[in-house]
């Protein structure tokens, strides 16, 4: 419900109208005066039609208990259609119409509008939704045609399925529309959307031909009609026919031809089955152009002489895409065959050659040939004369002469027949090889290899003297030995012969051979040697191996390495490191770079050795000579000496626990005397160190520790950097040493807070300086109280020794004696040292943000208080003035609530 004042001026002009004295209202309070509406405001919608299917329409009526106003289309939510613009001539009855959605089936839709967002013309709102149910299907039905099969040869018919988008009604044969053939047989299926019927070509058509449905011929439960489909066909009453051609009709060894298949349509069920190959063989048939042409590539089988050959095609096997089979055979042309190739023989004749001798070599042909010569050939070991002949080319002879100095049983001469051609033009294939020859034009030699070419004291060597082939007379007399003799000379096959080396006594000679004369040697063709056979050198030594031993630094430091050099008296084998005996060391592996005389390795010294008497022995029972000579005895190195032991120290703070001003005595222990010692080896926490000094020589060093001022630290320690520091054998130390732990703490920490303005008045601030002795943490607006105002977040920009604020005082206030009080319980300084709850005050300061206060009025100064009245209350006139005038003010609401009726309507 609303209530809704109505001005008493207007009550006034109305009692003047009615003739009443404006006296009546000179001294009448002021009146308002209400109108009432607490109807509830309803709706309901109607629809012209609750069905709707495709291309209708419907009216829908929305009729409220009273006018309203403010509803439009926005209110309402529409399912599956569109409305029109809502109109009414009374603002109680709305019409629209509205159109359903295209394509929709759902049974089940609503026109909806919530009450809440219209009102009448008080105000007042709807409670409440109001809707109206309404059923759609604006689906119109569809159909498609497919056939099982769409190309149809001689006396065949197709199958043909409609199959619709939803049942129909009112379908029947009189709705096919059928080109080119007859439809029967019409049938719903089991399925109810869709139908079969059979559809038999017309008799002799030739073409394409269609199927099609009436459109609006069927229509579905709802009424919608359907739309026309269509499928199309092709019928062949054409049999498939061919002709068949070749690109080569004359064809010899090794050629090939194209046939070509082209029948009069594209067929199928074709391959190399359906032909019939005279003397050849034909390539699987294929077609790039959809089965129309074909092509294959024949091949003539070969050693044929044939002129009359064809190629067949059955027709039968072949049908064309309708599926029509062709009648009859096809021929190709005639085409001829020839593949007889040239063959050979080749003689060589005699079959054995020496030297000087020559032998006949005869080419025989199946038949005369063209284009044959000495080109054609491959000759081992040898040449060949011109070939040539005297019968027209069957026969040809030439004289082969033997390389020199050869040695070879098995020989051939061949024949590529490739170049040769017979009167046909048929080129041979292949190669044809002559019988084989043995040649030996090679005089004997021979090669001597003495095994050991280092023969040491007591040692002998086999000798072997191979010949290039088997040997006839050869003995001892006819080697020359030298500084040694041979002895027992056998052999197996008169090719490879061993006998043995004994070196003369007392003999060192590096430089010496073993020769042969050939000359009075003959191999088994009777060929005479004619050079001198010459073995590898061989030395004699009976000479035992010496050594010296050098290192080239004799006092070694920790780090220090030494290079060892072992120099034999002649080269060695056989020397390794297992040889040496190392004191107080290691040495890497010896190696040698001039062949074994003289040997390198590098020398470690063990760590933490001090010893100044060193050796390295060589045992020279291991190590031989080239010639196998062993050493005998050993040899010593020069003395060398080893310090590796590395200083090592130990510092000591005295005063662990130090605080502002104290110092503490450092001692640093070095476990031997030290050079090279100062405050740069030092790292030292929370402090300074006087320069460290020593006075029993290097061994003990003490400096004074003064802690940091302003730094709290429980855990420090002073380091020591021993690789600075070296012991009087030059040694430096590793690592480091620490001395104990020890504590350090700063004065206790202390803050300064100010208030720069120190009396504030209304709509003044002042600045607040907290300032630390040094850098804080932990410090924030959480830990300051604040009387009579409010402080900003205090902030540095020191790195927290210095931070500041804004104190706004309170308003209305005035005050004396204020301060800013800080509790310092969890501020530490950078080293966690705290002030712990010590509380600072900051100076004083006055706040008079309040007016003075005026002075006090007596009782007779006091004004006195106006009489209430009532609402309704009047003075001057009687009650019934006042009844009178509120009636007449009531008729003239009624009248206003009238006019702003048709004021909003219009």
């Amino acid at each position: 419900m609303r209530l809704r004042p109505i001005a008493i001026t207007a009550v006034a002009a109305l009692a003047l109208t009615l003739g009443w004295p404006s006296a009546a209202f000179a001294a009448a309070p002021t009146v308002s005066f209400f109108t009432i509406d607490n109807t509830p405001l309803t709706a309901s919608i109607s629809m012209g039609a609750l069905t709707l299917k495709a291309d209708d329409t419907s009216a829908v009526t929305i009729t409220f208990s009273e006018p309203v106003v403010g509803f439009n289309n926005a209110d309402l939510a529409i399912e599956n259609g569109t409305l029109s613009v809502l109109s009414s001539s009374d603002d109680m009855m709305w019409m629209a119409t509205f159109a359903p959605a295209n394509n929709v089936e759902a049974p089940t839709n609503v026109i909806s509008f919530n009450l809440a967002g219209v009102t009448d013309y008080f105000g007042n709102p709807g409670v409440g939704w109001t809707s109206i149910s309404y059923a759609i299907d604006t689906k119109r039905p569809t159909a498609t045609i497919e056939l099982d099969k769409s190309l149809l040869g001689i006396g065949e018919t197709t199958t043909a399925t409609i199959t619709f988008s939803e049942e129909v009604v009112g379908f029947t044969a009189a709705d096919l529309i059928v080109a080119g053939g007859t439809p029967s047989g019409l049938t719903q299926t089991a399925d109810p959307v869709m139908w079969t019927f059979t559809l038999t070509p017309t008799a002799g058509f030739n073409g394409s031909g269609s199927i099609g449905l009436a459109p609006g011929s069927f229509t579905d439960g709802f009424g919608n009609s359907g739309s026309g489909a269509a499928a199309t066909f092709t019928t062949d009453s054409t049999r498939p026919t061919a002709s068949i051609s070749m690109s080569d009709s004359e064809l010899t060894a090794g050629e090939t031809s194209t046939v070509t298949i082209i029948f009069s349509e594209a067929v199928t069920h074709f391959d190399n089955s359906d032909l019939s190959i005279a003397n050849g063989t034909l390539s699987d048939v294929a077609s790039g152009d959809g089965g129309m042409t074909w092509t294959a590539t024949f091949t003539p089988t070969g050693g044929i002489s044939d002129p009359t050959n064809l190629i067949v095609l059955n027709l039968t096997g072949v049908r064309d895409l309708a599926g029509n089979f062709g009648a009859g055979v096809k021929s190709s042309p005639n085409y001829t065959i020839d593949t007889m190739r040239p063959t050979a023989t080749i003689s060589v004749a005699p079959s054995a050659l020496a030297v000087g001798l020559t032998a006949t070599v005869t080419v025989t042909f199946s038949e005369a040939v063209t284009g044959f010569d000495n080109a054609d050939l491959t000759i081992e070991n040898g040449a060949l004369s011109a070939v040539a002949s005297s019968d027209g080319g069957v026969t040809w002879t030439a004289t082969f002469t033997p390389t020199a100095n050869v040695s070879d049983r098995t020989n051939v001469i061949t024949l590529a027949l490739t170049a040769v051609t017979n009167a046909s033009g048929n080129t041979g294939v292949g190669t044809m090889s002559s019988n084989n020859y043995a040649i030996d034009t090679a005089r004997p030699t021979a090669t001597i290899v003495v095994a050991d070419s280092a023969l040491g004291i007591g040692e002998t060597s086999t000798v072997t003297i191979a010949f290039s082939e088997a040997v006839t007379g050869f003995d001892v007399s006819q080697l020359s030995v030298a500084n040694g003799t041979l002895s027992n000379l056998t052999t197996s096959d008169g090719i490879t012969w061993i006998a043995t080396l004994t070196p003369t006594a007392g003999i060192d000679d590096n430089t010496n051979l073993i020769m042969l004369d050939l000359g009075g040697l003959m191999d088994a063709f009777g060929n005479v040697g004619s050079s001198i056979g010459i073995s590898n050198n061989y030395r004699i030594d009976h000479l035992r191996p010496t050594a010296t031993i050098d290192l080239a630094k004799k006092a070694l430091t920790a780090g220090e390495t030494s290079p060892v050099t072992v120099t034999f008296s002649e080269a060695v084998v056989g020397f390794d490191n297992a040889d040496l005996t190392i004191e107080n060391g290691a040495l890497s592996a010896v190696a040698s770079s001039d062949g074994g005389v003289t040997w390198t390795a590098t020398f470690t010294p063990a760590t933490d050795v001090s010893d100044s008497t060193n050796v390295i022995t060589l045992d020279l029972a291991g190590v031989r000579d080239v010639a196998g000579n062993p050493g005998v005895g050993g040899e010593t190195s020069v003395n060398y000496a080893v310090d590796t032991v590395r200083p090592t120290a130990s510092i000591v703070v005295s005063d662990s626990s130090l605080t502002a001003g104290e110092t503490s005595r450092v001692t640093v222990t070095f476990s031997e005397a030290v050079v090279d010692f100062d405050n740069a080896d030092l790292t030292v926490e929370n402090g300074a160190l006087s320069a460290v000094a020593s006075s029993d020589g290097g061994v003990t060093w003490t400096a004074t520790f003064t802690p940091a001022t302003d730094v709290s630290d429980s855990t420090n320690v002073i380091t020591l950097g021993l690789a600075g520091v070296r012991d009087v054998a030059g040694n430096a130390g590793v690592g480091s040493a620490v001395s104990n732990s020890y504590s350090v703490a700063a004065a206790p920490l202390a803050l300064v807070v100010t208030v720069s303005d120190t009396t504030l008045g209304a709509g003044e601030t002042s600045l607040v300086t907290f300032r630390f002795s040094r850098a804080v943490v932990g410090f924030s607006n959480a830990n300051v109280t604040v009387t009579d105002g409010a402080l900003s977040p205090v902030t540095s920009a020191d790195g927290g020794v210095t931070f500041t604020a804004t104190f706004t005082p309170a308003q209305n206030t005035r005050s004396t004696g204020n301060v800013i009080s800080v509790n310092l319980a969890g501020v530490t300084d950078a080293f966690g040292a705290s002030a712990g709850g010590a509380v600072v005050v900051s100076n004083s300061f006055a706040v008079a943000t309040a007016p003075v206060p005026e002075k006090t009025p007596t009782p007779e100064e006091t004004p006195a208080a106006p009489t209430e009245t009532s609402g309704l209350a009047s003075t001057g006139t009687d009650a019934s003035g006042v009844l009178a005038a509120g009636a007449l003010l009531v008729l003239l609401g009624a009248a206003v609530s009238v006019a702003r009726r048709r004021a909003t309507r219009a």
